[in-house]
């Protein structure tokens, strides 16, 4: 079994060596050093070499990470070639640790104690303390990573809500589905975190008309994909007051350009698409799980 690794962002001698401490079987190779006709199977992430056509012994592609429509898009395969992506790979735990630091920030009001710390002054009352049970989060988007992050700030006893485009059921958590309820969904969300896949639907899906459904001083969580926000909407609902801040590690261009505005925005958090970052020894073993699965082991 021929497996090529090929990523921009991820180093193939680090996943070699955790190959090795996982299976001695696993051999990862780089495409330079086996004929393209001889791939059996392709491990891929933000690639460099993006034409693949030639490799007709390819039985199946394998995205080193949650989303893969921009990747179908970028890939040129031979025709029929299945893709797969990441269903874990430790990403549920890290992404659900992430959106509980965000909503915690402004539950705390964190946010008002970094103004107040800038502004050097010492508050003479805290701003209102906010329990977990009273604070309405909204996950935006239930999929793999959206669902886990709601029934994990359920559990922890937030007012929990989730909105996706078909109907979900999740345990502890006030589900909405279709473009009916979404107004409702919206109106309700103290904060919101987008968990939205990026496709031809959600292009623009937080734009200046669904951003100002949300509650007067809403916050805004942003986790998926960058192209599901407006920007300019997002910073004109920060600038004239409505929205009381946002944390966002996705953004429409990465890296963010230095002269954007959101960097220096005093309501706005960044961080470099860290939400979730894929795990090399559990991302390895989800491979040999798809691979026995697909009878390619």
């Amino acid at each position: 079994m021929n497996i090529v690794f090929h990523s921009g962002a991820f180093d193939l001698q680090e996943w070699r060596q955790a190959a090795q401490t996982i299976s001695p079987a696993l051999q990862l190779l780089a495409p330079e050093e086996i004929a393209i006709e001889e791939i059996d199977v392709l491990l891929i992430w933000r690639p460099t070499l993006t034409d693949w056509t030639q490799a007709r012994n390819l039985k199946l592609v394998i995205g080193l990470g949650a989303g893969i429509d921009g990747l179908i898009r970028q890939l040129r395969l031979p025709a029929g070639t299945p893709v797969e992506r990441m269903r874990d790979a430790g990403m549920r735990q890290a992404m659900s640790e992430y959106a509980t630091y965000a909503v915690l920030h402004f539950q705390r009001n964190f946010d008002q104690f970094r103004q107040a710390q800038q502004d050097k002054v010492w508050l003479p009352h805290s701003p209102y303390y906010r329990a977990n049970r009273d604070t309405r989060v909204g996950v935006l988007g239930l999929g793999s990573l959206g669902g886990t992050v709601a029934q994990h700030l359920s559990q922890l006893g937030y007012s929990t809500s989730g909105w996706s485009r078909s109907g979900k059921s999740l345990a502890g958590v006030a589900t909405f589905a279709g473009e009916t309820a979404l107004n409702e969904f919206l109106r309700q969300c103290d904060i919101l975190i987008n968990m939205l896949p990026h496709n031809a639907a959600t292009e623009g899906f937080l734009s200046l008309n669904r951003l100002s459904r949300l509650p007067q001083g809403a916050a805004v969580v942003c986790l998926s994909r960058g192209a599901v926000t407006n920007e300019n909407a997002l910073l004109e609902h920060l600038d004239n007051g409505h929205l009381r801040g946002a944390m966002m590690d996705v953004f429409q261009q990465e890296p963010l350009p230095a002269t954007h505005p959101l960097w220096n925005h005093p309501k706005v958090w960044v961080t470099p698409h860290q939400s979730a970052p894929t795990q090399i020894e559990p991302a390895l073993r989800e491979v040999m799980d798809i691979l026995r699965e697909r009878g390619l082991d």
